[in-house]
């Protein structure tokens, strides 16, 4: 790993951090919507707010760190987040609480691409799979942080003052070891040409978008078509989607930990080929095996993708290259996350929860084709000839 230690240490807390807006609103929102007089739609207007912010902040990070520098941009989202949670914990009517959807969506968008982009061009796969596996660990680190704050003050504002003391502290911290960040050497990967550059860039921006898609809308809707259509128990609905959110956490770790022993590109193969064929076995197995065995393997599948797309990116296009592609493809998600899970919704609503499964094949169906033909185009284009011929 060329990452110094110190540097990485602060890169791995950072992440820890960075979950935790992300676990935190959901359960503080019946408590802040009390105190606040809000409406009762408005948790969906922060999201919206907290979305664009960071999609406009990834999409932009590229160009920021070509001017301000890396370090600068670091500390820069990371007042944003700070400032952001603050906002949240001292707000005392509605129109402040959106303003800090916003500043820390743009803080929380800035510190997510940049750090991405660092791990890139200067770990290796095991480095970039821990930082995943920490932003995992924060998330579910917030829920608690908040269940704490409201019993031991009947209000969540302590929990954002608690979360925004943290990314203080981060700051702090990426001040102390700017020198072993700027140290660190960057991969040197040339550029393959620009219309190739180009290329790569768009599908990797269409890979995350529904790469996102598919492991929100499998998290998110599980549940309801498990308890609906197949009539298994509450209890038994529950275990599996703990089961899939477990396995893609685990498959994080498990590639931090033995990342080296399989190349990656031949790892992404088998995260986007054991997707698809997890989700058909989702859609066509009996439901208590779809629930126990098809989802869990679903998320042991995805948990992979997104450490293994971020870290192929700068080897495919060229380091220089690299900063604004894996901003703009950290937006795409973003944008993935936020319409296909919603788009789904509405077609169950519309046809059923059965539905599920095959916009789950659908979805993973999509990934392999897209992932074909950015790593296989000239077989691709050989045997669109031979076809069409």
């Amino acid at each position: 790993m060329r990452v110094r230690r110190r540097a990485a240490a602060i890169a791995f807390i950072g992440l820890v951090f960075l979950g935790l807006p992300a676990g935190m609103l959901g359960i503080a929102w019946p408590s802040m919507r009390a105190s606040l007089d809000a409406p009762f739609a408005g948790l969906g207007l922060l999201v919206a707010g907290m979305t664009v912010a960071q999609f406009a902040a990834s999409a932009a990070s590229g160009l920021v760190r070509e001017r301000l520098g890396t370090i600068a941009l670091l500390l820069l989202s990371v007042a944003a987040a700070c400032g952001g949670l603050g906002l949240f914990a001292i707000a005392s009517g509605w129109s402040a609480t959106i303003l800090a959807s916003a500043v820390l969506g743009c803080g929380v968008g800035l510190l997510d691409a940049t750090v991405n982009t660092e791990a890139a061009l200067r770990g290796d796969i095991r480095f970039m799979s821990g930082l995943h596996a920490a932003w995992a660990i924060g998330a579910s680190l917030g829920p608690p942080l908040v269940g704490a704050a409201l019993v031991a003050s009947d209000s969540w504002r302590p929990a954002y003052v608690v979360a925004a003391a943290a990314f203080a502290l981060l700051g702090l911290g990426i001040y102390a070891v700017r020198s072993d960040l700027s140290a660190a050497p960057e991969l040197e990967a040339e550029a393959p040409g620009a219309s190739r550059v180009g290329r790569t860039v768009v599908l990797g921006c269409a890979l995350m978008f529904v790469y996102v898609g598919l492991e929100l809308g499998g998290g998110s809707w599980s549940y309801a078509r498990f308890t609906t259509d197949a009539s298994l128990t509450e209890a038994f609905a529950g275990l599996a989607v703990f089961l899939y959110w477990s396995a893609l956490a685990a498959g994080r770790v498990a590639l931090a930990v033995l990342g080296e022993r399989i190349a990656p590109a031949r790892l992404f193969d088998l995260s986007v080929f054991g997707a698809l064929g997890s989700t058909l076995g989702f859609s066509l197995l009996p439901s208590p095996i779809a629930a126990l065995v098809a989802l869990p393997c679903l998320g042991a599948a995805l948990s992979v993708f997104v450490p293994l797309l971020l870290y192929l990116t700068p080897r495919r296009i060229g380091s220089a290259a690299a900063p604004r592609a894996i901003g703009y493809q950290v937006a795409a998600g973003m944008i993935g996350g936020a319409f296909l899970p919603a788009a789904v919704g509405v077609l169950m609503q519309s046809f059923g929860v059965g539905i599920l499964g095959p916009c789950l094949v659908t979805m993973a169906a999509v990934l392999t084709g897209l992932h074909l033909v950015s790593t296989r185009p000239v077989a691709a284009r050989g045997y669109a000839r031979q076809v069409f011929r």
